[in-house]
C-alpha cells in the first residue's frame, strides 16, 4: 500500500456519489429525484440503500458504514414525515437555488389542519416562503399548496372526530343512560300492571 492513495470515501465508492455531490441531500444518498412525494418511493430507496450499505458493515470500514446507515435512516424518517419533508425541501431548494442549480419547483405536501372558512376561492391560495437571501418585501418563490375542496375538508373533519376519545366517551355515556331509561320503562310497565 501507497501512502498516495487517496482517503476512502464510502459515498463514491458504495453509492456512486462523486465528491463534488457530498455532502449528499437526502434525495441523492436515497439515489431519487429532488422532491419526491412518493412514500412508497422513498421507503423502497431507503429499504434499498440500507441493505446494499449494511453488506459492508463487518469490514474494516464499519464506522464509515454505520455513519452512512444512520445518515439514510435520517433521510427517511425526514422524508416520510409531511412537516419535516416540506421543511426540508424548503431549506434544500433556497440552498440549491442559491448555488445556481437548476431545479424544478417542488410540490408542497399539505400540512394536517382543521378546514378554513375564508371564503370561495380560499384553496387557491399559493404559500409563499422567504428565505435569509431575499428579503420579505420581495415576493418568495411560490410553491403551490395542494388544492382540496372544502367539501372534502368537512369529510375528512367529519371522519375524525369519531377518533377523538372525547366523543367515543360521550356516545357511551348516552348509550349507558338510553339502556338505564328503556330498563326503568320496562320495570315500570311490569310494576304497574301488577
Amino acid at each position: 500500500m501507497t501512502t498516495n492513495e487517496p482517503p476512502f470515501d464510502p459515498y463514491r465508492k458504495w453509492l456512486g456519489i462523486p465528491p463534488e455531490e457530498q455532502p449528499p441531500n437526502y434525495y441523492r444518498l436515497l439515489g431519487i429525484p429532488l422532491f419526491e412525494g412518493d412514500p412508497d418511493v422513498i421507503i423502497n430507496a431507503a429499504d434499498r440503500q440500507i441493505g446494499h450499505v449494511r453488506r459492508f458493515q463487518a469490514g474494516k470500514y464499519a464506522d464509515a458504514c454505520q455513519r452512512i446507515l444512520n445518515e439514510l435512516a435520517a433521510a427517511r424518517v425526514c422524508l416520510l414525515d409531511p412537516v419535516r419533508k416540506r421543511e426540508y425541501d424548503q431549506r434544500l431548494f433556497f440552498e440549491l437555488q442559491r448555488r445556481g442549480v437548476p431545479l424544478p419547483l417542488p410540490v408542497a405536501q399539505p400540512l394536517p389542519q382543521e378546514p378554513s372558512f375564508a371564503g370561495p376561492g380560499a384553496e387557491n391560495l399559493i404559500t409563499s416562503f422567504s428565505s435569509p437571501e431575499m428579503p420579505a418585501s420581495q415576493p418568495a418563490v411560490g410553491i403551490p399548496a395542494e388544492r382540496v375542496p372544502v367539501t372534502v375538508l368537512l369529510r375528512r373533519r367529519r371522519r375524525d372526530i369519531w377518533k377523538d376519545p372525547a366523543v367515543a366517551l360521550g356516545l357511551g355515556v348516552l348509550f349507558l343512560l338510553v339502556c338505564v331509561l328503556a330498563i326503568l320503562v320496562i320495570f315500570r310497565k311490569e310494576l304497574l300492571g301488577m
